[in-house]
């Protein structure tokens, strides 16, 4: 939402540019055909009148709405948003996403009254996700004939006749599981919400992503 334009700050260049463009504005007969100062010249003369903070810009403005309809919003925009109010905008960004004009945001930016956007610096690496880090067991599978040191969280420890299985972030018969599997070894029971992680080749079987352990104590176990 745009602010009503305050058109009684000004600002003075000098009493002769000053009685230049009175002269020029007085009676609001400006027009482009006469010999006095451009739309250009008028909208340069309301931004000065604003920077500067005195005088009266009251026929200027007048001059801009008569002739200049592209000054006169680019001024209107310009001067709505030149000094602070609790509407206050800091971006330029967000200025031009609201459809101020281009040029006058180019003149808040010039005044520091907004900043256009800094490109986003590089996040920060994240902390590792398990103990010591690790690659995780939803992304094991994508990881098969590699050896990696896998970890995730202990959803069941089944033994059978063949060895114990350790599945892991999903538990037996999901597909989406991860299952460290000791051959003929059988395992203490471990604590639930633990989170474990082995150290060997991921392969897949009819989906599954599992390893091959051999030795218990190769798996770690963290609380």
């Amino acid at each position: 939402m745009k602010i009503a334009v305050r058109v009684s700050v000004a600002s003075v260049f000098g009493v002769a540019f000053f009685a230049f463009l009175t002269a020029c504005t007085s009676g609001y007969g400006y027009s482009s055909n006469d010999a006095g100062p451009s739309c250009s010249d008028l909208l340069s003369a309301a931004v000065q009148y604003e920077r500067s903070g005195t005088g009266s810009i009251d026929s200027v403005m007048q001059a801009l709405t008569d002739n200049c309809s592209d000054e006169y919003e680019i001024a209107v925009d310009y001067l709505a948003n030149s000094t602070d109010s609790e509407f206050s905008i800091d971006s330029c960004d967000e200025l031009l996403g609201y459809g101020m004009r281009s040029e006058a945001v180019e003149l808040l930016a010039q005044d520091g009254r907004c900043s256009f956007g800094e490109p986003a610096a590089p996040a920060a690496p994240a902390a590792p996700a398990w103990p010591d880090g690790g690659l995780g067991w939803d992304e094991a599978g994508a990881q098969a004939g590699t050896v990696q040191r896998v970890c995730g969280p202990l959803m069941s420890v089944r033994g059978t006749d063949d060895g114990t299985f350790v599945n892991v972030g999903r538990d037996y018969p999901s597909a989406d599981r991860f299952t460290f599997i000791f051959w003929d070894i059988y395992l203490d029971p471990i604590e639930a919400g633990a989170t474990v992680c082995g150290n060997g080749e991921i392969y897949l079987y009819e989906g599954v992503a599992q390893m091959e352990m051999w030795d218990p104590s190769a798996l770690e176990i963290w609380q």
